[in-house]
């Protein structure tokens, strides 16, 4: 039996989510950030609302949506504070729903097998705003690509170098385990997008698609989920406050 679902976010990737949600689960609604959806979600009996709104909006969204004891799924990241994204998954814990954040890269091991193998990560996009967007448009996909190699290790030091004329930037993180990682990132150059040491990230293979049914109908472990969604703003939150 389908699922009911309702989708808040009407930009880019919400009309994308809409497309894959339209095919999976009977779509009760959708609407944009600023529209008052409780009332909404008090009168669609839903199983689970799909947030894809701009990032700093997802605490105040998804801890409605919480309250209201109803599953949450969020793009990423849950939240631009670590100490909120805590919060949030003690409300989800409390209310005893589910709260999943985005991780799609977690449904292509084969590619992330490969770009590992040289502990390089390379990668290209035009970004608008500040130059240290880079931390969510970039390191969030990376640091959850390299979470099963990393979270057990303790970090030792890290190194970062910005060419600002450029808009290049070089971030090495070492390990106490003489592990090392480079990260580096081209910013506003029109290359390849989503090309990861120069591999093609847009699959054939549906990921995104895969991910949604697999939220909505196959058993999940949310708790690695939730795991790794607050290690990664943990590092992130520690970067932010470095760099």
């Amino acid at each position: 039996m389908k699922k009911n679902v309702g989708l808040i976010g009407k930009g880019k990737w919400g009309s994308l989510i809409k497309s894959k949600l339209s095919k999976l689960a009977h779509l009760k609604f959708i609407i944009g950030k600023n529209k008052n959806f409780v009332n909404l979600i008090k009168k669609s009996d839903l199983d689970w609302v799909f947030i894809a709104t701009p990032n700093s909006t997802h605490y105040q969204i998804v801890k409605k949506c919480l309250e209201l004891k109803i599953n949450v799924f969020c793009e990423k990241p849950l939240s631009l504070s670590l100490d909120e994204a805590k919060r949030l998954f003690r409300i989800a814990k409390k209310n005893k729903v589910k709260l999943y954040v985005s991780d799609i890269y977690s449904f292509q091991k084969r590619k992330i097998k490969k770009i590992t193998l040289n502990n390089k990560i390379k990668r290209t996009k035009n970004v608008y705003g500040k130059d240290n967007e880079f931390l969510y448009r970039f390191m969030y996909h990376d640091i959850s690509i390299l979470y099963n190699y990393i979270y057990d290790k303790k970090l030792k030091n890290f190194t970062f170098i910005q060419n600002k004329k450029k808009k290049v930037s070089y971030l090495t993180i070492r390990f106490k385990d003489n592990t090392n990682f480079l990260f580096e990132y081209h910013l506003k150059k029109r290359l390849k997008k989503h090309y990861i040491n120069n591999i093609n990230f847009i699959s054939k293979d549906d990921v995104l698609k895969k991910m949604l049914n697999s939220v909505l109908y196959k058993k999940m472990d949310i708790r690695l989920n939730n795991r790794k969604a607050l290690y990664i703003l943990k590092f992130l939150s520690f970067l932010k406050n470095r760099i």
